[in-house]
């Protein structure tokens, strides 16, 4: 089975399992995946595109967090829990 990972196909899914998710959640999904949009129109600016696609990733992760080294665990958190369930490296491949 393959899962597809481009805007289209998340925003679509976001749309189907919306309802029921805290409010907070729903504002995060959307700006990732509306910075994810923008990185996917940079064809000619690898640089670009990864700057955007890391802001996308950072929205859907981050919350106000007043202490930093607590962030910095959720974020190696998350980033863990991703990377431990792409197991056939699929995220290495979104923006080749």
């Amino acid at each position: 089975m393959t899962i597809e990972l481009d805007f289209a196909a998340l925003k679509a899914k976001a749309r189907r399992v919306r309802d029921g998710h805290p409010e907070n959640l729903r504002l995060r999904v959307h700006r990732a995946l509306s910075w994810l949009a923008r990185a996917e129109k940079e064809e000619d600016d690898p640089d670009a595109r990864f700057i955007f696609a890391w802001i996308g990733f950072n929205a859907l992760y981050a919350e106000f967090e007043p202490e930093p080294a607590r962030e910095r665990a959720r974020f190696e958190e998350f980033f863990g829990r991703i990377a431990a369930l792409d197991d056939s490296r699929r995220i290495y491949d979104v923006f080749p």
